[in-house]
């Protein structure tokens, strides 16, 4: 009997296993798209002049292609939902370990984001293919104690996948592109399926620094200087310029200029520009749509020419 059980235990093992290859292989084949800007952070070997590096805003706002148009680069948007500075480090780190340092990395701030503490990742099922990158996994598991085990244990894994992720991976496997993969660029995601902002009812609330989002900041810059990557702090634009939501933001930003001055690099504060008024370029009160992602990219690159490269704009 007991010889029966480690049987089937083994059986059962073996097909997990193979079941989660399969699944796994479906994601990592895709090219384009959510996954295959994963796949190219994380497997392959880039040589990307300028990386952007984020949460959700830096992604939908930095329009690489637009960007490479106008400053003759070779640009990567780096960046994911929800990430924290931890996070944004941990994923920096993990791109370092297989692709050449860029020229310029711009790190978005989300200063008002930045009072949440460090204790999750966001949507963390949809990093389990990538796991196998050691860097990765090892900066991930320092937030999310799990990661080792849902690497290594099929059994743990699994639960958590959730039926879109298995549903993804089939479509890998059928070639059949999913909505939103045409909608990504070099990493950049063009906003167009949310419509623009309405009347949205805020509460203002008072930010604190939350220091462990300090000390990754700062760990940022170390990165950077380690391998001789040109940092910038910028933060994009804001909805009203962020005053709707956060009443003391002088009291952050100086924080974030301080940080800057600290590791000797710049800030430069982008999220009260004059067209942050207008809800035909926003889908709420911190994401801009594909419209006003455009509007900014095409201001930002003169800001980058003349500011932070100290060249013309061509």
């Amino acid at each position: 009997m007991i010889k029966r059980i480690i049987t089937y235990f083994l059986i059962i093992t073996v097909l997990l296993y193979g079941f989660r290859y399969l699944h796994y292989k479906g994601l990592l084949i895709q090219t384009t798209g959510y996954y295959g800007k994963l796949n190219t952070a994380f497997f392959q070997k880039n040589s990307y002049d300028v990386i952007f590096l984020g949460s959700s805003r830096a992604e939908m706002h930095y329009n690489t292609r637009l960007f490479d148009s106008l400053t003759g680069s070779n640009s990567f948007n780096l960046s994911v939902a929800g990430a924290s500075p931890q996070a944004a480090f941990a994923i920096l780190k993990a791109y370092l370990f297989n692709s050449k340092a860029p020229k310029f990395l711009i790190y978005e701030v989300d200063y008002h984001y930045l009072h949440f503490t460090n204790d999750h990742i966001k949507d963390f099922n949809n990093y389990f293919p990538f796991l196998s990158n050691s860097v990765l996994r090892s900066e991930f598991n320092k937030i999310d104690g799990r990661m080792n085990q849902f690497y290594y244990n099929p059994y743990f894994s699994l639960p958590f996948t959730g039926s879109k992720n298995l549903s993804t991976g089939l479509h890998g496997w059928l070639n059949i592109p999913n909505q939103k993969d045409s909608l990504y660029y070099k990493g950049y995601f063009k906003e167009s399926l949310r419509p623009a902002l309405k009347f949205q009812k805020v509460e203002p609330y008072e930010a604190v620094f939350n220091m462990s989002n300090r000390n990754y900041m700062d760990s940022i810059a170390g990165l950077c200087k380690q391998n001789n990557i040109h940092l910038c702090f910028v933060s994009s634009p804001i909805f009203a310029g962020g005053k709707v939501n956060l009443t003391n933001k002088k009291q952050i930003t100086d924080k974030v200029k301080n940080i800057a001055t600290i590791n000797g690099i710049s800030y430069i504060d982008l999220s009260s520009l004059s067209f942050c008024n207008d809800r035909s370029l926003f889908i709420d009160h911190f994401h801009l749509n594909y419209l006003g992602a455009n509007k900014f990219t095409e201001h930002f690159c003169s800001v980058f020419n003349n500011k932070i490269a100290s060249s013309t704009l061509k």
